[in-house]
């Protein structure tokens, strides 16, 4: 007697509003899978392709959570397998493993830490406020603000390069980085521009673990670190280029108007601003909508502006060729103040 095929039946159309349902309530498990691989090690121990067993030894895990796992990461494309082995794929080799030079274990790291603060983002919906304490990550807490400023440089090494790309700061001379952090658009712009100096205005607590990265730079000779809360502080005056960068989303749209401000009253005639960050656009796209959530977890204020907003911001400031680009995930809002002589006869007009 043979043996009956089994029947496949679609119950539930992949498509539909229920899967999508489904989706959103499992998401959680590909976070926790990309964390648990990158605390254990599991890319550093895949250097080179091996078996379940062989990465169980080198880990000294049990062999049931590493197979479970390592099919997991196969499953998220996070590795490959090939002859029996599992291997690194090429995005996971270049950003997931320690001794890359574009690693991204810091900031993923630190993502991780901000894991269990979504569970509580229905109280922090009713209440309005934070669910950790807002200062840990700029000076309140050490270890947290170490992490904090390693993973901003983690994360923003390849922006930076992208937007070096898409900026011209032939002819400037000093680039003011408001609340620049780690500076690594500062030192990727300086390499760029041989000719260019940076003043970082940032947190005394941030400059702090900035310092070593940007003596390890190889630019630290251009650079200046300034202690100073943008928010409440001169930003000084002479520059001709101006990065905001990851900054605004930390604040109201009456502060960022302040800062942007202040920037057109110590910038140059004819210099440029630029400001980076993850915008919105109509409610796009999902990660910045996403991001400006986490900003009611950990911030008092603040959120994931419209870039059309902070341009409008900039127009009625003073700043003229606004322009927005796109270098996802960031957006880049570029604009310039004019030359005295020009605004002289834009008011003649």
């Amino acid at each position: 007697m043979s043996t009956p095929k089994p029947q496949t039946v679609d119950v539930v159309d992949k498509g539909s509003d229920l899967a999508g349902i489904y989706s959103a309530a499992t998401a959680f498990w590909q976070s926790a899978v990309l964390f648990a691989a990158c605390r254990l090690g599991v890319f550093d121990a895949l250097d080179r392709p091996a078996g379940a067993g062989e990465v169980t030894q080198r880990l000294n895990l049990s062999e049931r959570g590493v197979k479970a796992l390592l099919d997991a990461c196969v499953a998220l494309e996070l590795l490959a397998t090939a002859d029996g082995a599992y291997c690194n794929t090429p995005a996971s080799q270049r950003y997931l493993t320690s001794r890359s030079p574009e690693s991204l274990l810091v900031a993923l790291a630190l993502q991780a830490e901000t894991y269990p603060m979504w569970m509580n983002l229905s109280e922090a919906v009713m209440k309005g406020q934070p669910v950790i304490a807002p200062n840990d990550l700029l000076g309140g807490d050490r270890d947290l603000t170490r992490k904090f400023v390693v993973g901003m440089h983690q994360r923003a090494v390849g922006i930076a390069e992208t937007l070096v790309n898409v900026v011209d700061l032939a002819g400037c001379r000093l680039l003011a980085d408001i609340g620049g952090g780690p500076g690594a658009y500062s030192t990727c712009m300086l390499k760029r521009y041989p000719d260019l100096r940076a003043r970082i205005l940032d947190l005394p607590p941030i400059l702090e673990f900035a310092r070593t990265l940007v003596s390890s730079s190889g630019v630290d000779d251009r650079i200046e670190l300034v202690p100073c809360d943008v928010t409440t502080d001169a930003i000084g005056e002479g520059f001709d280029v101006a990065l905001v960068s990851g900054l605004l989303h930390r604040m109201t749209a009456e502060t960022c108007r302040s800062i942007l401000q202040k920037i057109y009253t110590g910038m140059a005639p004819g210099g440029q601003v630029i400001v980076n960050d993850l915008f919105t656009v109509d409610g796009e796209p999902e990660l910045a909508v996403l991001f400006g959530l986490q900003m009611l977890l950990t911030n008092e204020t603040g959120g994931a502006h419209d870039a059309r907003d902070v341009a409008s911001w900039l127009a009625a400031i003073g700043f003229v060729d606004v322009t927005i680009t796109s270098l996802f995930p960031h957006m880049a809002i570029i604009a310039r103040k004019a030359f005295a002589e020009a605004m002289v006869e834009m008011e003649k007009e």
